[in-house]
């Protein structure tokens, strides 16, 4: 039989074009047997086995082909025609089992590798150890699945990797350093409670699996220990690793750096720092903004500014953080001059500043008070100054209540910009509101269009409700009529505002009119519209009117607030009317609705006004079951009480929905 094998081998080598004096091996080796022979024994029939490839250690090769095949196995859909689950897995396990395929580790790995999903793969690596005959999982199988899984977004991930864990360990498989370093990478990550435990116990496997640790291990523990905010850890495992020669990369020491500038050990970072020059680990800009943050943070500008000059002599290029990270260091230290130079630097090197460039440099002008020097601040970074920067200091120095400059810089963005932006326009219209600047707030309401901005309804209810603070009525009345007629259309709030202000001023009937007109509307009243009509029409006399519209309130299905009570009681104890008010106070507490120290007031001042001494002291008493602390008002009346005075002290209370003055009685 090797004679008939040797007389093939040397035809198919002639065939080629070979002779036998020009031998050679071929690469892979190939055997087989003879299962057809002529009888002349010029002809055969040859079965040849399909080749095991092996590396140069002898070590079998993954089988590409197979591993295709099952990670397509696994990952094909259900037919679509079929409503039955797909059960990849027994489609498998019968591929498997007709072509007597074994799978080795190296290929369950590959496969564990080419699935995309976290908890196929944990499914494929459990049906590896029970349904693959002779499988056995060994350190590298489970270094991938412990991998996937630490990577994984899974809800239950840290159990997952527990368990596997503890099924390494039962079943006797010895673990790498490769293992220890993904476990640590896991646990470390500062997303679980028990992070320091689970460290520990990776340290522990060290010991147990009696591995040694490298340089790999030594920086994936030290980060660990940094984002579980253990700076003292993480610097005992550093003056490990520097006694035993190793060195960080430049993300570690960033790392590092960072941690021990958040908590401010100052010494231990300039430490750091020189050892990663003398570990040939050139500082990024990265460095050096901790540096300078570190620096600024503890008031020594001189330091950050003597950093950020090495940063650019080393040719660095500080990007937007590094230029902000200095301004901000001189800032703290109020220094103006070198604030402003560094800024014209900044957009002298075509770094484009950002919001915190420009909210910074305006707190130092305003808390210098040099806020003056901010229209060179503008003229500097000209090239830069869009909409969106504009419309930022418009909103901070309104904010601010710095109003004028607000509207100079506002009137600066017209000049520069076609189109205007809707956050400015709406930031200078509040600004003018709050300074009491009306005409100037309906004017640049009227001419918003010019620019592209729509007036909505929010900037008209801005607007009227100013309006109505002031109680500029002539005004209010023309803006809501112009609403009105050319739009926008007005919503609940325009509504409760008109109702609010004519109420305020007085003018009851307009009040009345515009509730009606919000009946009929696309808008239905709220609690709000009958708390502003009820107090209308209460402090303006028509008592039984407001009592009409409490109970039409509650028959439409709105349950009265502390402000409809205490508005209803106020006004019922002005007309000497102390029995209706307590009995709309015993209501309010049999429906739920709690008094507030301002609804026990008014009523404590019924009854002081009344004489009705010992009720007052009862409800003194309930004041304080209630868990209420009595106010100023409240000491006030109890002090006249007990001194027999009667006289009443008049002390003005804004209610906080509709804005009104809610007053004790007088």
């Amino acid at each position: 039989m090797r004679l008939q094998l040797h007389r093939l081998h040397l035809r198919l080598w002639r065939r080629l074009g070979h002779n036998h004096h020009q031998h050679r091996r071929f690469a892979t080796k190939y055997s087989g047997k003879v299962v057809i022979e002529t009888d002349n024994g010029r002809s055969f029939a040859v079965e040849v086995e399909t080749p095991t490839l092996r590396d140069v250690r002898g070590y079998a090769l993954p089988r590409r082909d197979l591993i295709c095949k099952v990670v397509h196995i696994l990952q094909s859909p259900p037919p679509s025609n079929s409503s039955a689950p797909s059960n990849s897995f027994l489609e498998l396990s019968d591929y498997l089992h007709t072509l007597k395929l074994n799978l080795t580790p190296s290929e369950a790995s590959e496969i564990l590798k080419s699935l995309k999903s976290p908890m196929l793969a944990l499914k494929f690596f459990q049906f590896c150890s029970l349904k693959v005959p002779n499988f056995r999982h060994n350190c590298f199988t489970y270094n991938r699945i412990l991998l996937i899984l630490s990577r994984s977004s899974l809800p239950n991930r840290f159990e997952l990797v527990q368990k596997i864990i503890d099924e390494m360990e039962r079943s006797g498989i010895r673990g790498s350093i490769s293992t220890v370093n993904i476990l640590i990478g896991f646990f470390g990550g500062g997303e679980n409670d028990g992070g320091f435990d689970q460290l520990e116990k990776c340290l522990g496997l060290v010991k147990k699996w009696e591995l040694k640790l490298n340089c790999y291990t030594y920086k994936c523990l030290l980060q660990a220990y940094l984002r579980l905010n253990d700076t003292d850890k993480a610097c005992k495992v550093y003056s490990e690793m520097k006694r035993r020669g190793y060195k960080l990369d430049i993300f570690a020491y960033n790392m590092l750096l960072d941690a021990l500038a958040r908590d401010e050990k100052v010494g231990q970072a300039y430490n750091v720092f020189n050892d990663m020059k003398q570990k040939h680990c050139e500082p990024d800009e990265y460095t050096y903004t901790i540096l300078i943050r570190m620096t600024g943070k503890i008031g020594k500008p001189d330091e950050s500014l003597a950093f950020f000059e090495e940063m650019v002599s080393k040719g660095g290029s500080p990007n937007v953080i590094a230029y902000n990270t200095m301004i901000q260091a001189l800032a703290k230290s109020r220094m103006v001059d070198k604030t402003l130079f560094l800024f014209s630097k900044m957009v002298e090197k075509n770094c484009r500043p950002n919001e915190f460039t420009y909210s910074v440099i305006l707190n130092v002008l305003i808390a210098e008070g040099q806020l003056g020097k901010l229209d060179k601040v503008v003229e500097l970074s000209n090239k830069y100054m869009n909409k969106s920067i504009y419309a930022y200091l418009v909103r901070t120095l309104s904010k601010l209540g710095y109003a004028s400059e607000a509207h100079r810089l506002f009137c600066n963005m017209w000049i520069f910009h076609d189109k205007g932006d809707r956050d400015a326009y709406l930031s200078m219209l509040e600004s003018l509101c709050a300074a009491r600047r009306t005409a100037e707030a309906l004017d640049l309401l009227s001419k918003m269009h010019e620019r592209g901005i729509h007036a909505d309804t929010f900037m008209y209810n801005t607007v009227l409700s100013a309006l109505g603070k002031f109680k500029q009525i002539a005004h209010i009345n023309d803006l809501y009529e112009k609403m009105k007629r050319d739009g926008p259309s007005p919503d609940i709030f325009t509504y409760n505002i008109m109702i609010s202000s004519f109420g305020g001023a007085g003018r009851v009937e307009e009040a009345v009119r515009i509730f009606e007109e919000l009946e009929n509307s696309n808008c239905k009243p709220d609690i709000v519209s009958y708390n502003s009509l009820i107090n209308c029409l209460g402090k303006n006399g028509d008592l039984d009117e407001a009592h009409m519209r409490f109970r039409e309130m509650q028959e439409k299905g709105l349950n009265p607030d502390v402000v409809t009570y205490s508005t209803l009681i106020e006004c019922f104890g002005k007309t000497d009317k102390v029995d209706m008010a307590c009995r709309l106070f015993d209501e309010m507490l049999a429906e739920g609705c709690c008094p507030n120290i301002v609804t026990y007031n008014i009523l404590l001042e019924c009854f002081e006004r009344c004489g009705r001494t010992a009720e007052a002291v009862d409800l003194y008493a309930k004041l304080k079951e209630h868990g209420l602390v009595p106010d100023s008002i409240t000491n006030t009346i109890l002090r006249r009480l007990q001194s027999g005075t009667g006289k009443s002290v008049r002390v003005r209370r804004q209610n906080p929905i509709t804005g009104w003055v809610v007053s004790p009685l007088r």
